[in-house]
Order: structure tokens, then C-alpha cells, then sequence
């Protein structure tokens, strides 16, 4: 019988390693196993062209984590083992040619191999590739002989091993058919190169290509294209890879130029099977197209990514690629994507080792190459990126290396809460804010929250006008009585009894020969029919994909606990998935969407700003919070209908989760890393600083700004009033709502973790 894992793992680079690690830390409990065709484990092979091959002594292999490590996790990894084939429908898969191994969920991430030049000689000795721990210890033992090295390719890698080769203090040529790092896009900055590798010693040979090697047993010289011979005893060839997939064929992966076709998910055709790193050709959520990309901080990030949707998150995979290089005292990013078609504008100067050029489509920021400039720049050139933040405004300032980055807006977010008729505060929100100018770009919602952010999604643009109609369609008669807080207990009462026509409708009005009759087969109190109808009369779902403005709407696994976010970039809304949000027990029935049944996502949490940060990040974003229930209490209960109304506003109260204590200890961990570059000397401290980890873990963010437009309860507020949804009532809470959003425009903001002046707050009674 074939042993059977939960998870496996295929391929021992840092794709795999990142995605076994990811998934003990997201709480996977099952069986994974890590597969290796190498047999070392996984080891992180950006130093191989770099500091393995120049250093004086010989460096070993960094590995991802050692052996403790792994079994610390709970992981098993298995050395040298090469998978032959795959059985999707199956969940099957061989190693070697006897092994069958079972799958619950299979990660494939085998990378690429260097390729080869089928020209004569090609099969001498002392002619290396480098791509591979086994290759680079191959490399470096030939070095140790060699004088002259003729280096092929005019690739990060070609570069690289000829400025380490150099530093060993080797002869070296470059040759490359066309120019240096042609894909740059950038001609000077391609001379710049030249000029360095030239001053440092390395002859650069450019519109050449080899043709044949020469040699007895081993290489003697290399003849080009352009009818130069050039005499060398070793040879390296940076001319490309290939993705390691033979074993895929006839599997019914789908593939495409021999790399694995996945999508924004990084889910193969076949169920239960992803890919990540190298191997695969990925859907960009960036820059909406497919693409590959061979680099391990994007193996990094997708394996990590690619664990997380192994579980069940799907989540779409869009990060901004990096590219890092290092050639001599040069150390430069490439992010995102360069074109020579885009708008380019340039800060600093080459010359003074300090310089970036910004690439523009219709205004909106598409890559970025950046040389010597700060990590906190890079950092937030990532998320403009990703964001795709148009720069039209901001534009005649990027051109100045001294304007932050910082200062650039980057995206609006609302959020709304769940909270029954207060909902109609929202509303008046809503429409204060659009009055200022101020659209959202993502708009998350949770129950009444919820619906009122597909409807802004929906109507991107004129949102307050649609959701006055949508609250005008709700309200209720109350009688006119003198005592208010008694005319709002009975409206309350009313509807508790008899519900919200346009909303939703008591179980107990059934006729008796339904289904679902007895009130002991209920599962809750009322139907929301009425309100699908209203939500599909206000919310054209067809066009949220299409829609400027990203919704997200959060619901709770009934079965599993599950907080489950749906995104309209990502998923096709329906009514359902918004009236899933709105599914509170046992007032609402679950909602079943694709086989699961979902309740209010206020459960767990009635402010969903968290799911915002790890869906949309944080840096520079302009937060607007509308606080539906009050932290304090005007007075304590007085009686137990009080003390459940108060337990409701404590359970529903948005919270801003800012740990003061995590903050400091990033804090200390950064400053630590920069006393410790402090003792290193320059070079070495200056090349850190430029790596893509560096800039990403100590670069500074723009920071997250919030606006709270607070909802007071007023003195003699009934305790049910949430239910309340007289149109008297609704009518004042939209127009505090308008008056507190005023104000809290109005007020001065600061960002999160900075001191805060009191909230503003303004009830229905002011």
C-alpha cells in the first residue's frame, strides 16, 4: 500500500521550504511531507553567482532551515528524491520508479535547471552552468585552477559570476549577443554597467555569440560570431533555464512553454494541485496578465502564498516582483514591470550612485529601477505599484529625489459595521462623505454593513443617492406618541413582531401546512426574501468585478468557525454572499453558498479592518470607520433587557487592534539590525541594505491613517433600538450620521500608534 500525506510538497528550493513553514505557522495539523531531488535541503541560491563564488574561503550552502528545524515542525524530508510522475485523478504520485506516495493537496515547486548551447564543443570540460548548489561547488573548484574565464551572457546571472570570477582574481571576458540586461529598458544605466565591469578589469564583448569551443579534453578557447577567438580554460554559460516539468507530461497538468499554467490562486487545472517559483506560469493580479518570473524572492512569496490557499484561503496572488543584483560596488531592484513603451522619470543621477527611474502607464506607476536609493523609497515605490495609485498630481515632484514618496495618497477605505436600522447612520455617512469628495476605493462591510457597501460598490458613482432610496424603501409607520423613547420601544416592538416588509419577514406568519411550520424544526426567527429582492433592485453584481471601487464582505463558517472574506476582485457576488454577511442567529437563517452554510461575520468580528490590512495592505491608506456602537456606556443597566443590549455593544464595538508592545519590539528588532550594519564595513552593510528582505522588512511605510465617525447612544435610547426601523427613526439616524461625518472630516487626523485627541461623537439627541 502507498503511504498517504495530507500535504506534499514537490521540490527542495525555497519555494517549497517557504510553503512547509507557512503551513505548521497557519495551523495546518496534517501530514506534510518535503520532496527534494537534490541532496541537500533546500538552500537559498541567490549567493551562489554572488558570495559563494568570490569569497576567499570556502562558504557553504545557506539553508532555509537546518534538519532540526524541520523536524521541530513536524516535517518529513526525503533527500534525493525525484518525482517521476503524477496521477491527478488518482491523488497519486512516483518517486523514483517504485515509490507511490498519496496526496491529500501536492505543491509543485521543482524550479528550473540552466540551460545549455548545443554548438560544437559544448561538451567539454571546464564548461559550467550555474543554477544549482552541486554546480556552483563545481564552478568554484575549476576557478581555484583557471586564469582566464570567458563569461556568456549579459544576464544578472552572466554579470554576477563575472564580477565574482574577477574578484577571485581570474582574467574574464563577458560576451553578450546584444546588450547588458537588455530588458532594463535603459541604456544608461546598460553603459553605466559596462563602464564598472571595464574599470574593474572584465573585457565587455557585446553584439557577439558563440559559435564553437575549442579544446581537447577540456575547453581551450571560444570562437564568436563577430569572428573572435578568445583563449580561456573555463567557460560559464548564462543563457537562460528551463523548467524542471518533464515529468509532468501526460499527467493532464496543463503546461504552457514547458512551465506549469496556474491561476491568480496559483491553482492548476487539476484539483488539489498548486504550483509556485520558477516553475510555473502565474496569473499577475498586479498587472492583470500572465507571466513567469525567475527569481527566489518570488518563490519565496509564492510558496508561502501558495500554502495559505492549500488550506482552503484562495486568496489571489498579487505581490510586486523583485529582482536584486549585485556587481561589484553596483547594487540595484528591479520591481514590477519595465517597458520601453511606458513614460519614464528619473531621480538622482548614476553618477552620484544614487538613482531611480519611475516607469508610468496613463499616470499610473508600472515598475521602478532604483540604484543606491533608500529602502523606505523602494518600499513604498512597491505599494504604489501594487495599488496601481495614479501619480497624475504628484507627478511634477517625482522627478526630485528629495520629495518622500510617503506624501503620495495612496487609498480610501471605508468601513462599515453591522447593526440592524443603524445602519441609517451609515447612510447619512455616506453622503457627507461624497459631498467632501472623498471616494472609497475598497469598501468592506459586515450584516447591514454589508449591504450598505454593495450598494456604494455598485453604484460607484452616485452610492449616497441609491442608499437613501434603499433606507426610504425600509422604513416603518410608528405611532405619534409624545414620550420618544416610548415611541421607539413600541416601533421596535412592532417590528420585532411583525418585521420589516421590504426586509425580512417572522417565521411565525407562515401558513401552517409549510414545511418548516413547527417552530421545533426552526433554525431561526425570521425570512430574509424580501430582502435578496431589495439588494438585486439596488446591486447590479454582473458589474462589481468591473466595478473602481473593491468590495469586501465577511462572513462565519457555521461548521467550522471559519472567518470567510468574499472579494469582489476575486469572487462572483450574488445576493447570497451579501446576505450571508447578514445571516445574525437566531434572528436570520445561515446562507448557503457552495455547499457551506455562512452566519453574520460580526460574530467574530463586527469591523472587519483587519481583513482590509491582509487583503489591501496598510501603508498610506485613509481609513474611514463608521462606529456603530459606543465603548462607553452612558450609565450602567438597570435591568437585564439593558444588560443584553450593553453585551451587544461590547461584542459589536470596532476596536483597533494596535499592539503598542509588537510595535516596540519591531522597533527594537530594527535598530538592533542597523547597529549591527553599523560594524560591518561599507560595502558589505551598503549591498544589505539593498536587498529585496532588507527593504522590505525595514523599509518605513506610509502609515495608516483613521478617520472614526462614532454613533453615541442618547440618554432614554430604548435597548432594542438596533431594531428600530420607523421611518422617523431612520430619518434622524441618517442625519447624525451626515453631522458626525462632517465633523470628523473636520477634525485633525493622525496616524495609527500616535497620540489621539478624544473621539468625536455626536447622538441623535445633539
Amino acid at each position: 500500500m502507498s503511504q498517504s500525506y495530507d500535504y506534499v510538497i514537490v521540490g527542495g528550493g525555497v519555494a517549497g521550504a517557504s510553503a512547509v513553514q507557512t503551513l505548521r505557522a497557519e495551523g495546518a495539523k496534517g501530514s506534510i511531507l518535503l520532496l527534494a531531488a537534490e541532496p541537500q535541503l533546500p538552500y537559498h541560491r541567490g549567493s551562489l553567482s554572488k558570495t559563494f563564488l568570490s569569497s576567499a574561503s570556502a562558504e557553504s550552502a545557506r539553508w532555509v532551515l537546518d534538519a532540526a528545524g524541520y523536524e521541530k515542525l513536524g516535517i518529513e524530508v526525503r533527500l534525493g528524491a525525484a518525482v517521476t510522475s503524477v496521477q491527478p485523478s488518482r491523488h497519486r504520485l512516483c518517486v523514483g520508479t517504485k515509490d507511490e506516495l498519496a496526496y491529500g493537496q501536492l505543491l509543485i515547486a521543482t524550479g528550473a535547471s540552466a540551460q545549455r548551447l548545443e554548438i560544437p564543443g559544448a561538451g567539454l570540460a571546464g564548461i559550467h552552468t550555474l543554477h544549482s548548489l552541486a554546480e556552483a561547488q563545481a564552478l568554484r573548484a575549476t576557478a581555484l585552477m583557471a586564469r582566464r574565464a570567458v563569461v556568456i551572457g549579459g544576464s544578472f546571472v552572466g554579470l554576477e559570476v563575472a564580477a565574482a570570477l574577477r574578484q577571485r582574481g581570474l582574467s574574464v571576458t563577458l560576451i553578450a549577443h546584444g546588450g547588458l540586461l537588455d530588458s532594463l529598458a535603459l541604456p544608461e544605466f546598460s553603459s553605466h554597467l559596462r563602464a564598472t565591469l571595464e574599470r574593474h578589469g572584465v573585457e565587455v564583448v557585446l553584439g557577439n555569440a558563440p559559435v564553437r569551443f575549442h579544446g581537447q579534453a577540456r575547453v581551450e578557447g571560444v570562437t564568436t560570431s563577430g569572428g573572435l577567438t578568445l583563449a580561456c580554460d573555463l567557460v560559464v554559460l548564462g543563457v537562460g533555464v528551463t523548467p524542471n516539468t518533464q515529468f509532468l507530461r501526460g499527467s493532464g497538468i496543463e503546461l504552457d512553454a514547458g512551465r506549469i499554467q496556474v491561476d491568480r490562486f496559483l491553482q492548476t487545472n487539476q484539483p488539489g494541485i498548486h504550483a509556485a517559483g520558477d516553475v510555473c506560469n502565474f496569473f499577475d493580479g498586479v498587472f492583470n496578465c500572465q507571466r513567469h518570473i525567475e527569481h527566489w524572492d518570488n518563490a519565496f512569496k509564492q510558496g508561502r502564498h501558495a500554502a495559505r490557499n492549500m488550506m482552503g484561503r484562495r486568496t489571489p496572488y498579487s505581490e510586486v516582483s523583485y529582482f536584486y543584483s549585485h556587481v561589484f560596488d553596483l547594487s540595484f531592484n528591479l520591481l514590477g514591470r519595465i517597458d520601453s513603451r511606458h513614460e519614464r522619470i528619473d531621480r538622482g543621477s548614476l553618477e552620484a550612485g544614487s538613482y531611480a527611474a519611475i516607469f508610468l502607464q496613463d499616470d499610473v506607476p508600472r515598475g521602478l529601477f532604483s540604484l543606491g536609493r533608500p529602502a523606505d523609497e523602494t518600499r513604498m515605490m512597491e505599494t504604489l505599484i501594487k495599488h496601481r495609485v495614479n501619480l497624475r498630481s504628484s507627478k511634477p515632484r517625482l522627478s526630485d529625489p528629495g520629495f518622500a514618496l510617503d506624501q503620495i495618497p495612496n487609498q480610501t477605505v471605508y468601513i462599515l459595521q453591522g447593526g440592524g436600522a443603524f445602519g441609517a447612520f451609515e447612510c447619512g455617512a455616506i453622503q457627507a462623505l461624497q459631498e467632501r469628495g472623498i471616494r472609497p476605493d475598497v469598501v468592506a462591510g459586515v450584516s447591514i454593513g454589508a449591504i450598505n457597501s454593495a450598494i456604494i460598490a455598485g453604484n460607484p458613482d452616485h452610492a449616497a443617492q441609491q442608499l437613501q432610496a434603499f433606507w426610504s424603501e425600509l422604513g416603518t409607520e410608528s405611532p405619534a406618541l409624545a414620550d420618544e423613547g416610548l415611541r421607539r420601544m413600541v416601533a421596535g416592538g412592532h417590528v420585532a413582531l411583525l418585521g420589516v416588509p421590504q426586509f425580512f419577514q417572522p417565521g411565525w406568519l407562515k401558513p401552517f401546512w409549510s414545511e418548516d411550520a413547527s417552530p421545533s424544526r426552526w433554525t431561526s426567527l425570521y425570512d430574509m426574501s424580501p430582502a435578496r429582492r431589495l439588494l438585486e433592485k439596488y446591486v447590479d453584481f454582473e458589474r462589481l468585478k468591473s466595478s473602481p471601487v473593491r468590495l469586501l464582505v465577511s462572513a462565519v463558517d457555521v461548521q467550522t468557525s471559519e472567518l470567510v472574506v468574499f472579494d469582489s476582485y476575486v469572487d462572483d457576488l450574488g445576493a447570497d454572499h451579501i446576505l450571508a454577511s447578514g445571516s445574525l442567529p437566531p434572528a436570520f437563517p445561515w446562507t448557503t453558498i457552495g455547499g457551506r452554510h455562512f452566519w453574520d461575520g460580526g460574530i467574530v468580528s463586527n469591523s472587519p479592518l483587519e481583513q482590509v490590512v491582509e487583503r489591501c495592505g496598510s501603508a498610506g491608506k485613509q481609513v474611514y470607520i463608521v462606529d456603530l456602537y459606543p465603548d462607553k456606556a452612558q450609565a450602567l443597566p438597570a435591568n437585564l433587557t439593558e444588560v443584553m443590549a450593553r453585551r451587544e455593544e461590547i461584542l459589536f464595538a470596532e476596536r483597533i487592534r494596535n499592539d503598542l508592545k509588537t510595535e516596540t519590539l519591531v522597533h527594537d528588532f530594527q535598530q538592533l539590525v542597523q547597529d549591527m550594519l553599523a560594524d560591518l564595513p561599507a560595502a558589505a552593510a551598503h549591498r544589505i541594505r539593498h536587498q529585496p528582505n532588507f527593504i522590505q522588512l525595514m523599509g518605513q511605510q506610509a502609515p495608516l491613517r483613521i478617520t472614526r465617525i462614532v454613533r453615541e447612544s442618547v440618554p432614554g435610547e430604548p435597548a432594542a433600538s438596533g431594531y428600530d426601523f420607523s421611518g422617523k427613526t431612520l430619518a434622524r439616524l441618517i442625519e447624525a450620521g451626515y453631522r458626525m461625518a462632517l465633523r470628523a472630516i473636520d477634525a485633525p487626523q493622525l496616524p495609527v500608534g500616535a497620540a489621539r485627541p478624544a473621539e468625536l461623537s455626536l447622538g441623535l439627541g445633539e
